[in-house]
C-alpha cells in the first residue's frame, strides 16, 4: 500500500531524540527480560528453599513501595536525562559485579537478593524519568500515543517475549552469560541516553529556598488526588491489578486442573497474553484515532472483565489462550493511550511526582490479588476468583464512567497547560 504525501504529513512525527530513547528502552528491556529468566534459574542452583527463591523473584518490586514517591520528587528536581544515564550506569555496575561473582563461584542467594533490590531501585529512577521525558521528545497527542506504543512494544518484546527465552538459552550455555548480556544492554542504553540533545530539567523557580522532599512529595500526591480524571484512572488501575494478579497467581492451577495442560502448555498459555499485548501496542495509535479515550477505556475494561470470566468458565485450552490474548491486547491498548493521557495532563514541573504517585496507587491492589484469589478458590471453586474478578472489572467500568467520560477527559485535556519548551526540545 502506497502512502501519499498528504497521509505522511498527517502522521505524527517522532524526532531523533525519541529514537534514541526508544533504542535505549529496547536494549534495557531486552536485558531486563534476560535477567528475569536468569535470576530465578541461578537462585535454584544456589538454594532449594522456596521462600528464598520467591524472595529473589519478588525483591525487585519492593523499591516501588519504599521509594516510588520520593523518587518522583527527585526526578522533578534533577535533569531527567542525567537521571536515566546514572540509573543505567549504576545498574551496569551492579550486574557487572554479579557477573564477576558468578564467574568466580562467589555468588550467593543473599547476593542475588541484594542485587535484585539495587536493580529495582535503578529501575524506579529510569522508568519515572523515561515517562517524564516522553512528552518532551514526542510533541502532540497522536505523536505521544505513537511514542508510548513503540515504548510499550519494546518493553513487551524484551521483558516477556524475546528476553526470557534468550535468558534461558544463555544460562544453559554458561551461568554468567545472561548477566554479562544484561550489563552490555545497560551500556548501550546509557550511550543513547547520553546522546540526547536539549534541556530535560524543569525551569528554575523564583523560590529562594527549596522545600523539603516530603513537602514536594505531598504536593504531587495532593495534585493527583484532587484531579478527578487521574484519580479515577489510578483507582480503576488498582482494581484491575487486584484482579489480574489473582488471575496470574491461580493460572497454573487453572491450566493443570481445568484445562489439562502440562508445563509446555502452561508456558504457551502465558505467552498468549504477551502476544496479544505486543499486537495491541502497535495498533493502539490507530484505535485512538477512531475511539475517544473515555470510550476506549470503558470498552477495554468491559472486554477484559468478560475475557477473565470466560477464562474461568472454559475447559478448552484454545479458548483459554484466546481469552488471555484478548486480555493482553486490551491491557496494552489501554496502557499506551491512558499512559499518554497521564503524561499530557500532568504539569511538567511536577510530572515525575504525579506519574510515580499514579504508579504507586495502581500497584496497591497487586499484593492482595494472589491472597484474595487463593482464599476465594479454597472457599468456593477455582472458577470463583475468575468470575468474580471479571464481573468486578465490568462494575468498575460502569461506576467510573462519569469521571472518565469522553467529556470529562476532553475538559481535563483542554485545561492542561502546554509549554513552549516541550515543543522546542523535541526537535
Amino acid at each position: 500500500m502506497t502512502v501519499t504525501s498528504e497521509e505522511k504529513a498527517t502522521q505524527p512525527q517522532l524526532g531523533s531524540n525519541f529514537n534514541k530513547v526508544w533504542v535505549a528502552m529496547i536494549a534495557s528491556s531486552l536485558g531486563d527480560g534476560v535477567q528475569l529468566a536468569a535470576l530465578p534459574l541461578l537462585a535454584v542452583q544456589l538454594t532449594s528453599d522456596p521462600l528464598l527463591i520467591g524472595a529473589v523473584g519478588a525483591i525487585g518490586t519492593l523499591p516501588w513501595f519504599l521509594f516510588g514517591l520520593p523518587a518522583g520528587a527527585l526526578v522533578d528536581r534533577w535533569d531527567r536525562r542525567k537521571v536515566m544515564l546514572r540509573a543505567d550506569l549504576v545498574r551496569f555496575v551492579v550486574i557487572a559485579l554479579l557477573t564477576v561473582a558468578v564467574l568466580t563461584d562467589h555468588a550467593s542467594i543473599f547476593l542475588l537478593i541484594v542485587a535484585g533490590f539495587a536493580l529495582g531501585c535503578g529501575d524506579i529512577f529510569f522508568d519515572i524519568s523515561a515517562q517524564a521525558v516522553l512528552p518532551v521528545v514526542a510533541s502532540g497527542e497522536q505523536a505521544l500515543i505513537r511514542a508510548n506504543g513503540r515504548i510499550s512494544a519494546a518493553q513487551i518484546n524484551g521483558e516477556q517475549l524475546a528476553g526470557p527465552s534468550l535468558g534461558g538459552v544463555l544460562f544453559s550455555l554458561s551461568h554468567s552469560l545472561p548477566f554479562l548480556g544484561n550489563a552490555i544492554s545497560f551500556l548501550i542504553s546509557a550511550f543513547f541516553v547520553g546522546s540526547l540533545k536539549g534541556d530535560f530539567g524543569n525551569a528554575p523557580t523564583a523560590e529562594p529556598t527549596r522545600r523539603s522532599l516530603r513537602a514536594e512529595v505531598a504536593e504531587g500526591l495532593r495534585w493527583l488526588l484532587k484531579h478527578r480524571v487521574l484519580r479515577a484512572l489510578s483507582a480503576t488501575a488498582a482494581v484491575g491489578n487486584l484482579v489480574l494478579t489473582a488471575k496470574m497467581a491461580l493460572l497454573v492451577l487453572l491450566a493443570k486442573d481445568q484445562l489439562g495442560l502440562g508445563e509446555i502448555g502452561y508456558g504457551l498459555l502465558l505467552s498468549s497474553t504477551a502476544v496479544g499485548a505486543f499486537v495491541g501496542s502497535f495498533v493502539a495509535s490507530s484505535i485512538s484515532k477512531k475511539l475517544q479515550v473515555g470510550s476506549m477505556r470503558f470498552l477495554g475494561l468491559i472486554v477484559e472483565g468478560l475475557a477473565v470470566v470466560g477464562l474461568g468458565l472454559t475447559e478448552n485450552p484454545w479458548v483459554a489462550g484466546g481469552m488471555m490474548a484478548i486480555v493482553g491486547f486490551s491491557m496494552s491498548v489501554n496502557i499506551v493511550v491512558v499512559g499518554a493521557l497521564r503524561q499530557r495532563l500532568a504539569p511538567p514541573e511536577i510530572r515525575g511526582r504525579v506519574l510515580s504517585a499514579s504508579r504507586l496507587i495502581s500497584l496497591v491492589g497487586a499484593p492482595f490479588g494472589g491472597v484474595l484469589g487463593g482464599y476465594l478458590a479454597s472457599e468456593f471453586t477455582l472458577r470463583t476468583p475468575f468470575i468474580m474478578g471479571g464481573l468486578l472489572m465490568v462494575l468498575v467500568a460502569l461506576v467510573s464512567l462519569p469521571a472518565l467520560s469522553n467529556r470529562s477527559i476532553r475538559e481535563a485535556t483542554e485545561e492542561a497547560s502546554v509549554t513552549p519548551s516541550n515543543q522546542d526540545a523535541s526537535k
